[in-house]
């Protein structure tokens, strides 16, 4: 690799990071939710009844990532390139209101690829002893292809399409990112600055992706699980193209059978409205 495009320090494999107990809020809970778009009543009632959105336990992530900052320069990581790539969720309970949370994580691995690089974490949070969400946690950071370069083919993953169940739209706002932002505490300026985006080679501000993420979520739980979350056991993506703001995006879930756990699996994907994939790879496991 060039100048441009360091190779990450891979003495950081294996690196464990910690962050003290967090407390899940009440305030927190429904302010994800609005931050989300997020109308169902069980982000939003009063608290003997509230539960947390699915993606809501990313939020306990930005004291981890503000931990990996400190070790940008010994890792040769460019921050402002690095993008979120992936992310899976996998939830063997739900979170609610006064529940004291652990947090850890740890690099399990880091990689090139062509002319990126890609770190992965695996994260756990816990109750007590109990895991009560697992993610995986992929970071790519983006390096400069030379003066006529062509992008390297992808292998397609893409599953067999099968018959769909459900269609969801929803209006990304001009202000989506600064609130998502505060409701989730990650404030990389890529996401509420157009001038910080564009000096990275971004069009303009672009949402989080996890933003996205959960909002493809309320489709699966409004569409297909009756408005229950308990019922979403396990949700991943690839963020395959940036979501700029103002617009609607559209998500569609498709039949994925019955594992060998008795789950009924589904795929989806999310559009732009330009037709563009921002999400792929989509895939959940939802209890019936």
């Amino acid at each position: 690799m060039t100048e441009d495009n360091p190779i990450l320090n891979r003495e950081f494999i294996g690196k464990e990071y910690r962050v003290d107990s967090q407390f899940v809020e009440p305030e927190s809970i429904r302010n994800y939710a609005l931050a989300t778009n997020d109308e169902n009543p069980l982000y939003r009632s009063e608290e003997s009844k509230l539960v947390s959105p699915p993606i809501y336990p990313v939020v306990f992530l930005p004291g981890i990532l503000s931990q990996l900052g400190d070790d940008a320069e010994g890792m040769d990581l460019n921050i402002l390139r690095a993008v979120h790539a992936e992310h899976k969720m996998k939830w063997m309970n739900t979170l609610r209101p006064g529940d004291e949370i652990f947090t850890t994580a740890k690099i399990v691995n880091i990689e090139t690829r062509g002319v990126n690089e890609v770190l992965d974490f695996e994260i756990y949070c816990k109750r007590d002893d109990e895991i009560v969400v697992q993610m995986d946690y992929r970071i790519l950071v983006r390096g400069k292809k030379k003066e006529g370069e062509k992008k390297a083919p992808r292998e397609s993953q893409e599953p067999e399409r099968r018959k769909l169940l459900s269609k969801h739209t929803m209006m990304v706002t001009a202000d989506q990112g600064k609130r998502y932002a505060e409701a989730s505490g990650d404030h990389n300026p890529i996401h509420v600055s157009d001038e910080i985006a564009r000096s990275v080679g971004l069009p303009s501000a672009i949402l989080h992706g996890l933003c996205t993420m959960a909002i493809a979520s309320q489709a699966i739980v409004d569409g297909l699980l009756d408005g229950d979350p308990t019922r979403l056991k396990s949700m991943g993506n690839r963020f395959s193209s940036p979501v700029l703001l103002n617009q609607t995006i559209t998500t569609e879930i498709y039949d994925g059978g019955v594992n060998e756990e008795g789950l009924q699996a589904v795929h989806f994907e999310t559009r732009d409205e330009k037709g563009v994939t921002v999400l792929t790879l989509g895939t959940a496991e939802i209890r019936k």
